[in-house]
């Protein structure tokens, strides 16, 4: 994992040139093939997450898992949400399955908040079951371990793999959107004042940018100045993963 580490230090540290943009699909790649494929998909977001939650309840066994979910927060802060973008293996996967279509699933602001509040549900409901195993329950229903070991290994997986491969081929990173548990801790670092995020500055709403975004995380909405006055305003919400796609826009107006 200290590879991982070094990754975000030198991804964050680059982001701002062209030539890492040039480059992040080969990372995307690499750590597919990689953490995924050659080394099966374990340790995975979903592994390391309930050791963190069982090393909360003093089980020092997962001290590991403790370690790098801290050290990936304090990254995030520092760099942004680099990990989601550009190295973790389940978002790969998903993102190299999906296809572009004209239905624009999850793009309206009330879809949003929806696939929130889904996402803050799952994330309760896990810890829960955590806590009550006092184990780690996932591995074994994990839909991403089988398709890199290429290997259902129970009537689950029959169910949650064709499920995971079917939405990701309609939606953009659906398990990031809905179920993640780590996607939502990074979710909410972006909320600190201090943290690194991407944001607009004195944006004129061209929109250009908008179509880059397959997260949908920029928006206009129109904004009542007066009681006979609007105007429009666009900003970088907090599911932004760092991707740096909407940077082929040119927009001069987005900082990170």
């Amino acid at each position: 994992m200290y590879i991982v580490f070094g990754l975000i230090i030198l991804i964050g540290l680059l982001y701002k040139t062209k030539f890492i943009q040039h480059i992040r699909s080969l990372l995307l790649f690499a750590s597919l093939v990689y953490f995924g494929f050659i080394d099966g998909g374990c340790d995975c977001v979903l592994f390391f997450f309930q050791g963190f939650i069982l090393f909360l309840m003093g089980k020092s066994f997962f001290l590991f898992s403790f370690i790098f979910i801290v050290t990936l927060v304090v990254l995030s802060v520092i760099f942004g949400a680099i990990w989601c973008g550009w190295i973790c293996w389940l978002g790969a996967l998903q993102e190299f399955i999906y296809q572009q279509n004209k239905w624009n699933l999850f793009q309206s602001k009330k879809s949003q908040k929806i696939l929130l509040y889904v996402q803050i549900s799952a994330f309760v409901a896990l810890v829960i079951w955590i806590i009550l195993s006092q184990r780690p329950v996932l591995c074994g229903y994990d839909p991403f371990v089988s398709v890199f070991r290429l290997k259902i290994f129970n009537w689950v997986g029959y169910i949650t793999v064709p499920l995971l491969l079917l939405s990701s081929l309609f939606i953009y990173r659906p398990f990031c959107r809905i179920f993640c548990p780590i996607g939502l801790l990074l979710y909410g670092v972006k909320f600190l004042p201090f943290a690194k995020k991407l944001r607009l500055e004195n944006c004129t709403s061209c929109r250009k940018c908008h179509s880059y975004c397959k997260m949908d995380a920029i928006r206009s909405e129109k904004l009542q100045v007066s009681s006979d006055e609007f105007r429009v305003a666009t900003r970088v919400e907090k599911t932004c993963i760092m991707c740096g796609e909407c940077k082929k826009s040119e927009c001069k107006l987005l900082k990170f």
